[in-house]
């Protein structure tokens, strides 16, 4: 598994050097100051940006603006992006964030965007704890993830070695993930909403007790980002994307069943699924970050960053983000 680690900090390294020398050296900031790039990924946990999108709380701030949405399929994929200058904004697990910070790729966190929850989900019914796992295929979004990471606590807590089950992932994003295991291709997932919700009502899928002792509800999944010549070279849109992260939280907090008309489609469910989702004690929306240097410590030690890790939060962040 060290190996792999490896292998992937060696080709971001690479990106990250090979692009900035295309770039004559700049990051994403280079592009004209009204333009901007967004990419994020799938599930509930990037509501935020779905809300900025459709209200436009980004133009709201910055008149003139014109932005490019993307999705794509891992926070690796973000990374490449802001590596090569083709991404200025961008929301990821709080894992490949830190790895991408202390590997060089030119961003900071700019505020927080959800936490959400977190299962190990599985088809077989003899597998009730991590213990039960043997040869049995776990399908997760990638190396590195958020996901992988928040895996290795529980493994490192009830199987004492945090890299116990690094041998078992299958890379595979959350659609591609459940999939799989409602076809049986793979025994479990570790997903997020609202793959969890839709799986716990397939007959056959249950719950794997694994992960709430490691990773409470409530801390940080997923962040936003923001490239460092964004930050110091056109602090009027940068400050602008703050904002309009913070509309959108707000948004969800107070107008639920408005919100959950928004995105109910996207997820092909009715309006009143949707909204009991967002109500999930576990679905939470905030600009505070939390546990962030403690997920940062713990890749840190279990040998998941090839440099060093943080030694303080402010590494991490810029000076406008409040949390822990």
């Amino acid at each position: 598994m060290k190996h792999l680690k490896k292998t992937v900090a060696i080709i971001l390294a690479l990106i990250l050097t090979v692009s900035l020398a295309a770039c004559g050296g700049s990051d994403s900031g280079s592009k004209k100051d009204n333009k901007l790039t967004i990419a994020y990924q799938y599930g509930m946990a990037y509501a935020p940006l779905q809300v900025m999108k459709e209200q436009k709380l980004i133009e709201k701030y910055y008149d003139g603006v014109e932005i490019e949405w993307s999705v794509l399929n891992s926070g690796s994929a973000i990374n490449e992006g802001f590596a090569g200058g083709s991404i200025d904004v961008g929301a990821v697990g709080v894992g490949p964030a830190i790895t991408g910070i202390t590997s060089g790729v030119p961003y900071k966190i700019c505020s927080n965007v959800s936490a959400q929850p977190h299962k190990v989900m599985t088809n077989n019914p003899n597998i009730k704890s991590l213990k039960d796992i043997k040869d049995e295929k776990i399908a997760l979004v990638n190396i590195g993830s958020f996901q992988h990471i928040v895996l290795a606590m529980a493994a490192k807590e009830q199987l004492g070695d945090a890299h116990a089950l690094d041998t078992n992932i299958v890379a595979m994003s959350h659609p591609d993930g459940m999939s799989s295991l409602l076809s049986g291709s793979v025994e479990c997932q570790l997903t997020t909403s609202p793959y969890v919700f839709k799986e716990a009502a397939e007959k056959g899928i249950s719950e794997v007790n694994a992960l709430e002792s490691v990773w409470p509800s409530g801390n940080s999944f997923i962040v936003a980002v923001a490239s460092t010549s964004l930050q110091k070279d056109n602090p009027e849109l940068y400050d602008a994307v703050v904002k309009a992260f913070a509309d959108a939280i707000d948004y969800l907090n107070n107008n639920t069943k408005e919100a959950a008309e928004m995105l109910c489609e996207a997820e092909n469910v009715d309006a009143a699924t949707m909204e009991k989702w967002l109500k999930d004690k576990d679905c939470v929306y905030s600009t505070e970050t939390k546990g962030l240097m403690d997920f940062a410590n713990f890749m840190s030690e279990n040998d998941f960053l090839e440099n060093d890790g943080p030694k303080d939060i402010s590494d991490l962040v810029f000076d406008n983000v409040k949390g822990n």
